[in-house]
């Protein structure tokens, strides 16, 4: 792993992986890389206005909607994707990913440095918010009002003297967001490609669960290839390096602690999106991607045989022993 001098680049987030895609376990940053390539960045308002709410059109061609997942009683249990995949702890491995997008983004930073229980410690950070946002998917609604309780006093101004409250939309979709983009790469480089209908059905899963805390959603994109523009958008237009960032840095190059110390030194690097790269200045060398792409075989192959208290977090076995296991394949 190089680095180059810093440049601020604009963010494409990568779109649909087909189910016969390539390994992408060679390079993370294109995990969700389809047969068009990049998404075109949009303006966030164009976005908006042409995505609307989330499942709030009708479904079309048997297209899997938030409305009408909604209507049947396992949209969330046994028969979902999410219950399937939220609380693997594969999901864990990938947070290097999801922490660097989310420190980028100034008010999510402001808040780390300002309102954090664990100053400085980033993992210790991640080890708290992480299972409270799965907790959100396995148990009753509270759980949502739960969270979205603990972010009521966080507010103040970032870096650049600009206000900020972690319940404005804005904020706490874009953390969201990025817990849903770790998601996606989590399945496609340790288990398998979603196809383009599972990342549908993912998606609407998961804003069915931002819902669940209650806050308002007129920033969600209604499906995704919405959500892949608006993440676009917001890289772009949003996304920009920072003293927090700063501080931060050498703990998401380098893990020690949680669930991402597993990865293999050095090459967390290869886990972070390319406009990440581009920010932080870093090149990921071929040796990096063969390197990654061998430790992802790794996981593949082993995990099938890994005991059930290994493979999921609490909070997801304690939901199985309640509703069933998971049915969604």
């Amino acid at each position: 792993m190089d680095t180059v001098p810093r440049a601020p680049l604009p963010c494409a987030h990568r779109i649909d992986v087909p189910a016969t895609a390539r390994d992408t376990s060679a390079d993370p940053s294109a995990a969700h890389q389809g047969p068009d390539g990049l998404g075109a960045p949009h303006p966030l308002e164009e976005v908006f206005r042409s995505g609307g709410r989330a499942g709030a059109g009708p479904s079309q061609g048997g297209r899997v909607t938030a409305g009408s997942l909604a209507q049947t009683s396992s949209y969330l249990g046994p028969e979902s994707l999410l219950w399937r995949y939220a609380g693997d702890r594969r999901y864990g491995l990938v947070m290097p990913r999801a922490a660097a997008l989310q420190m980028l983004h100034p008010a999510i930073a402001a808040a780390a440095e300002q309102h954090s229980r664990f100053p400085g410690s980033l993992w210790a950070q991640q080890a708290r918010a992480v299972p409270q946002a799965i907790g959100v998917v396995y148990q009753d609604a509270a759980s949502g009002a739960r969270v979205r309780r603990l972010h009521e006093e966080i507010k103040g101004r970032d870096g650049k003297g600009r206000r900020y409250h972690s319940l404005t939309p804005d904020v706490f979709f874009w953390e969201h967001a990025t817990f849903v983009d770790a998601l996606m790469t989590a399945i496609d480089l340790f288990d398998r490609p979603l196809s383009r209908e599972e990342r549908e059905r993912l998606y609407q899963e998961s804003c069915i669960w931002y819902r669940r805390y209650g806050v308002s959603d007129r920033v969600v994109p209604s499906d995704y290839g919405s959500f892949a523009d608006y993440f676009d958008a917001v890289c772009k237009q949003v996304l920009e390096s920072n003293s927090v960032f700063d501080v931060y840095f050498e703990q998401i190059l380098r893990p020690d602690a949680w669930l991402p110390r597993l990865l293999p030194t050095g090459l967390a690097p290869v886990l972070l999106p390319q406009p990440v790269r581009h920010l932080a200045g870093l090149t990921v060398s071929s040796a990096d991607e063969r390197g990654f792409r061998r430790f992802a075989r790794t996981v593949r192959l082993s995990w099938p045989v890994l005991p059930s208290s290994l493979r999921y977090f609490p909070v997801a076995r304690q939901a199985f022993n309640r509703k069933g296991p998971p049915h969604a394949r």
